[in-house]
């Protein structure tokens, strides 16, 4: 989609909990059709790609974060919607989610996405890095932070 010099972005993970999930995302990803927000999730995908394109190739990051927020918490909605459902935000994540959310309003270019599990990555500009990185490990519930800068296209790394 665009070169990986085109903007530069960096992932912030905030690591809230190093324990393996009692429910593996393959298992999740099997529960998630128990969702009945999963149809309305898979049928609004298009929509939601195409404007992660026009964010990322105009560098419009508002845009960018607001439709990686609502990706996310979707993803999660189905999640704990799903039978069994699936609940691994802790208390951490939600004041992270939050706090970036405040950030922004301060000027701070940065957004989160969840992964499947309760570890929160905020995005942010590379401006910013350090100021998030900062905030980050000042929350109580994160046992550490990692960064890492936008990567060129995908390969395949052999073991030695």
């Amino acid at each position: 989609m665009a070169d990986p010099s085109h903007w530069s972005l960096v992932d912030c993970i905030a690591i809230v909990s190093d324990a393996h999930k009692k429910t593996g995302s393959t298992e999740g990803h099997a529960l998630a059709s128990s969702s009945p927000l999963q149809a309305a999730r898979l049928a609004d995908t298009p929509r939601r790609l195409e404007i992660c394109r026009k964010a990322i190739l105009s560098c419009d990051f508002d845009l960018l974060a607001s439709i990686v927020e609502l990706d996310s918490d979707m993803m999660h909605a189905v999640m704990m919607t799903s039978n069994p459902g699936l609940h691994y935000w802790m208390p951490a994540s939600l004041e992270i989610m939050q706090a970036v959310r405040a950030w922004r309003q301060e000027g701070i270019s940065a957004c989160y996405t969840v992964d499947a599990g309760p570890n929160i990555h905020v995005l942010c500009i590379e401006k910013h890095m350090q100021e998030v990185g900062r905030r980050l490990r000042k929350f109580a519930g994160v046992k550490k932070v990692l960064q890492a800068r936008v990567g060129g296209p995908a390969r395949l790394v052999e073991e030695p």
